[in-house]
């Protein structure tokens, strides 16, 4: 009870379904708990150093993600019944967005990254069918990319349901470093799974090598392709200048990426790719695909230069070119940390997503919001 005699209003409540391992999650978690708001996560897989309220759904990994996540339903739906949630946001369409279809609570938004609703609806006529039902069905969408939003205008959503923004930078902490390495240092920061295609890179650093002896490759990452890009890398003739850091914590990024010169992604899908973002926050020269995502950042030529996918010839090419101009650099250095700022900094594409989940709260009996961006 207030000392005026009236009762304190309780903060809006928002459930968060996605998967604890990512860190676009947790940066969700802790931003909207930072806003005022009662934040509960609710995940199948397991949490490290999560932020704020967690609950974890046990489900054997051993089956398959099309069995798994929907016999979660019952006890996440239980969970979601005690909460009493304002809004839902379930992150990633064919788990944890067939999870808050199945619950059926509305308000509820789905967050899409990327391969979700470019490549997976592509695997099968099920694959389709699912993706359909799941974007149909959720109140919003939230996208990060106008190439992905207009995929999802032909999945059949609405343009008005749809909220179109990059997941965004902490330049606070993404931020150049003084002066330029007088080495060639490249950096990728990509998952190591197939449709990031990191062997193209590793193949192509060794045409690199070939004609700049002193540069090095920095991989971070994992995921399931690592195994066969070490062997690969270790049969490069440039096997003692490539070395693969793991997983880092998004904490330790930035020193590493800083340390680089020139950012490579071999992404051959994308959306608005945070990595990209990251590291032009940092300052590097991006080398990324002609594919439509990095068009929406990427000026060929101008602030970074752009290779056919898959093709490790024009990628090396493209390094070796950025290499040579360092005028190049140096104007897109700075074009690209006025752009990060101007149209990728965190707080700010984060005012957006929470304009709509203070309006779709509001639309809920009780619904009483801390200060926020819609507070005016």
């Amino acid at each position: 009870m207030r000392t005026d005699g009236s009762t304190s209003a309780a903060p809006p409540r928002l459930l968060l379904l996605g998967d604890t391992r990512q860190v676009h999650l947790s940066r969700w978690a802790s931003y909207f708990a930072g806003t005022g708001w009662d934040v509960h996560t609710v995940s199948l897989e397991t949490a490290h150093d999560f932020p704020g309220a967690f609950c974890r759904v046990p489900v054997t990994s051993a089956l398959p993600h099309a069995l798994r996540y929907p016999l979660a339903v019952r006890r996440i739906a239980s969970l979601t019944r005690s909460f009493q949630p304002h809004v839902v946001n379930a992150h990633f369409a064919p788990n944890y967005g067939v999870i808050a279809r199945a619950i059926g609570r509305h308000p509820w938004v789905l967050s899409t990254w990327g391969s979700d609703i470019l490549t997976d609806p592509d695997k099968s006529p099920f694959h389709l069918w699912r993706t359909r039902r799941v974007v149909r069905d959720a109140d919003w969408v939230t996208s990060d990319a106008q190439v992905m939003s207009r995929r999802l205008e032909r999945f059949g959503v609405e343009p008005e349901r749809i909220l179109t923004f990059p997941f965004g930078v902490d330049t606070a902490r993404f931020h150049p470093a003084n002066g330029e390495s007088s080495t060639l240092a490249i950096v990728s920061t990509r998952q190591l799974a197939p449709v990031y295609d990191v062997g193209t890179l590793i193949e192509a650093f060794a045409s690199v090598f070939t004609q700049v002896p002193g540069a090095t490759l920095t991989i971070v990452g994992d995921g399931p392709s690592r195994g066969q890009l070490e062997e690969r890398a270790r049969a490069s003739c440039a096997a003692g200048s490539i070395h693969f850091e793991g997983m880092l914590a998004h904490r330790k990024l930035p020193v590493v990426i800083r340390r680089a010169i020139i950012y490579v992604s071999t992404a051959r899908s994308d959306t608005t790719s945070v990595s990209l973002l990251e590291a032009m926050a940092c300052g590097l020269f991006p080398v990324v695909p002609d594919i439509p995502a990095n068009r929406e950042w990427v000026a060929d030529g101008k602030n970074g230069v752009l290779f056919e996918a898959g093709n490790p010839g024009a990628l090396a090419g493209s390094i070796l070119s950025a290499w040579r101009k360092p005028d190049l650099r140096r104007h897109a250095r700075a074009v690209n940390v006025e752009l990060i700022e101007q149209r990728a900094s965190w707080p700010e594409c984060m005012t957006s997503v929470h304009k709509l989940f203070d309006r779709l709260a509001r639309s809920q009996s009780g619904a009483t919001l801390p200060g926020g961006p819609s507070a005016e």
